[in-house]
């Protein structure tokens, strides 16, 4: 049976659970705890979404994420990616460290998040690790007391769901944590199958109806898209010699420094432009351009999808490619 395709919105909000693979410990010293928080510093930083609260055990990660722009199978990929290069250079190891399949709950935000939030900080004296949540190091209720500062910790939010004076919030959240000691393992937080919810039946009804949405307007866009490309009558006629000339001209440069090995970065923008134009727009192959760039076609690709992710978020990138195609046209 094929698994289920996880449900991903801008502002969804998941309790996500990585475990090692085979229940294998996925952090064996100090340093690669602080590795993986140095992971999510960086991703947090690539991709902006929000941390309200991290617990590293051992043999898995709880996360507490709400999605910005970027999906959340894009973040963890990243995070888990890297830190799976780390281990494997550090201990000389092959193979998967993580679960194939992490676990993303999509929850109710208002309903949950402060339960959610006691129930990782909590979770190493669930597991017996110590007998307060102050003494594990590895959670964000260390940031939470203020013996951390973790910037990519969205506490201040939490706070301020429980009084609107910080001192009083503090005092709150420390009796908030000591009340849920007794609550015992709560396993509906994360004991699921596949991508499930946590929420009021409302709450799924919504998020399916958004889904279908969306859905819906996938197809009409991927249609849409196919009778764009076809209505573009883009630029055949055109060889790659003309179409880096352009390219060159417009963006200041020579067509002997896009063709050279250099890594200067107005050069690679050169460089990916003109093969976004070429395969894009005049239709010649990956196979064609790579040997006229002198690269592998893996490379080509890389220039075509970073051009396709940056077009709609640099205005004078943009520019340079409206540029372009007037000259092509022309």
């Amino acid at each position: 049976m094929a698994r289920k395709t996880r449900i991903e919105f801008p502002g969804a909000f998941y309790h996500v659970l990585a475990r090692g693979n085979n229940k294998q410990k996925i952090f064996k010293d100090e340093q690669d705890y602080k590795v993986y928080i140095l992971d999510l510093k960086r991703y947090h930083e690539r991709y902006k979404f929000v941390l309200y609260a991290y617990a590293l055990m051992p043999n898995h990660v709880h996360l507490l994420i709400e999605t910005g722009i970027a999906p959340l199978s894009k973040i963890m990929q990243g995070l888990q990616q890297s830190y799976t290069s780390y281990f494997h250079k550090k201990y000389n190891c092959i193979g998967h460290i993580f679960q194939a399949r992490y676990k993303a709950i999509l929850c109710q935000r208002d309903a949950y998040l402060l339960e959610l939030v006691r129930y990782m900080h909590l979770n190493a004296v669930r597991a017996m690790l110590v007998d307060s949540p102050e003494k594990y190091p590895w959670t964000s209720h260390q940031v939470y007391l203020g013996y951390l500062r973790q910037s990519f910790i969205e506490k201040d939010f939490i706070f301020r769901l429980l009084s609107d004076n910080k001192s009083a919030a503090e005092k709150i959240y420390r009796q908030f944590i000591k009340d849920g000691m007794d609550k015992g393992h709560q396993e509906n937080y994360y004991n699921v199958t596949d991508q499930p919810f946590l929420g009021s039946s409302d709450f799924v009804n919504k998020v399916k109806q958004r889904i279908k949405g969306q859905d819906q307007n996938k197809n009409h866009n991927q249609k849409q898209f196919i009778q764009e490309q076809r209505d573009q009558v883009l630029i055949e006629k055109k060889t790659l010699p003309e179409i880096l000339e352009a390219v060159a001209k417009i963006m200041q440069t020579s067509s002997e420094s896009v063709l050279s090995k250099s890594r200067e970065q107005r050069i690679s923008d050169v460089r990916s432009l003109c093969a976004f134009v070429a395969v894009r727009k005049a239709g010649i192959s990956n196979k064609i351009l790579a040997e006229f760039f002198g690269r592998e076609p893996s490379s080509v690709s890389n220039m075509i999808r970073k051009v396709e992710e940056r077009i709609d978020k640099d205005q004078i990138f943009s520019d340079y490619l409206n540029q372009v195609m007037k000259v092509m046209k022309a």
